[in-house]
């Protein structure tokens, strides 16, 4: 398994052990040893961008999740997961919004992105949204199935 860790943000950042992480969750999560995640750190300005381009939204989100199983090319690599872009600035302000370490924060957004790589999805609510809240906090923890 491989992250491809791209930081475009300013801030100190711990790239090793956030890489590490990540990959202890994706090892959880038992994919496949040819599984590559691209993850970009950025700050609000470029995701508030790529959020407005790609899903004519505006503003900054948190994290955005483009898997590359969908679309054209789907399937040509299928251990080639897909990007996860989490705003560094967006993660700290709602950390200190919600009295969550920030580090922690960080690899819960990663993690969210990388669920939705892999088909979860929130957006209509229900027990799917539940399931992958509850999944997500399981990965982040280390009690994941």
């Amino acid at each position: 398994m491989t992250v491809l860790l791209d930081n475009r943000q300013t801030r100190p950042l711990d790239e090793e052990a956030l890489s590490a992480r990540v990959l202890r969750v994706m090892g959880a999560l038992k994919l496949d040893e040819e599984a590559e995640l691209s993850l970009v750190i950025c700050g609000d300005d470029e995701i508030a961008q790529l959020n407005r381009q790609y899903l004519d939204r505006p503003g900054p989100t948190n994290v955005l999740a483009f898997a590359q199983g969908e679309g054209t090319g789907a399937g040509l690599n299928p251990g080639l997961l897909g990007d996860v872009v989490v705003s560094i600035d967006t993660s700290l302000r709602e950390a200190a919004e919600n009295d969550l370490d920030p580090d922690e924060h960080l690899v819960r957004l990663v993690i969210h992105g990388l669920l939705h790589l892999l088909g979860h999805d929130h957006v209509a609510g229900g027990q799917e949204a539940e399931r992958m809240e509850e999944l997500t906090e399981e990965l982040l923890w280390g009690s994941a199935p």
